[in-house]
């Protein structure tokens, strides 16, 4: 497991917010005496007061990654709320042109993305839902239905050809993600939990959110 403890402030006069010594210290210091579950917003809520109680800059927020695929987030400003982020892969070719611009056009709008045969991505997708005590396997929830709405419909396809949600919609990482909010929304909210937000990653350096519509 790894924990990350977010802190805002202003720097003082070293240059430092807080040196990472007292943080590493207030948190294994409460991992000693914590025996309760990790998943929980009553495991965020103890963090918290011990990092109050460490005299720490205020926490902006706190995050547990339980596995690679697994990340619990919390924040000061929700209390009550507890969100999980699960990321998935998926492999799937486009071409990023416009039917209305030439060849010529679209090249010059997209680069080598506008090559006619189309290229390929292994993407990563992110979903973070709000935490439901009703939805006791919440993880196993979300990845059937991210399995089941967006999986099955984008995994190994090329997206321009073989998926309707792209019909007259550039394939770009941006409405990609686009696409996904809007075919989870309704069926996590169906399943009790709350789609927060969903992030696409095209690259390591390239990605794009979208936040639940209101």
């Amino acid at each position: 497991m790894e924990w990350t403890v977010r802190c805002h402030g202003q720097p003082d006069h070293t240059g430092y917010l807080v040196s990472i010594t007292p943080i590493d210290a207030a948190v294994r210091a409460w991992a000693r005496t914590w025996h309760g579950p990790v998943e929980s917003i009553g495991c965020m809520h103890s963090l918290a007061a011990s990092c109050a109680g460490a005299a720490l800059p205020p926490l902006a927020g706190l995050s547990l990654r339980v596995s690679p695929q697994h990340i619990y987030h919390w924040e000061p400003s929700m209390p009550e709320r507890l969100h999980v982020q699960v990321s998935f892969e998926f492999s799937a070719s486009h071409r990023l042109a416009l039917p209305d611009c030439s060849d010529a056009e679209n090249h010059a709008l997209f680069g080598k993305c506008s090559n006619p045969n189309g290229h390929g991505h292994n993407y990563r997708l992110d979903v973070t839902v709000a935490t439901n005590p009703a939805v006791p396997n919440a993880v196993g929830t979300l990845e059937a239905v991210v399995d089941r709405e967006v999986m099955s419909r984008l995994d190994h396809k090329h997206l321009n050809l073989d998926c309707p949600e792209f019909a007259g919609l550039n394939p770009s990482v941006e409405h990609i993600a686009l696409v996904c909010r809007n075919l989870l929304q309704a069926p996590l909210r169906g399943a009790g939990l709350p789609l927060v937000c969903v992030t696409v990653w095209e690259t390591a350096k390239t990605c794009a959110t979208v936040q639940a519509a209101g």
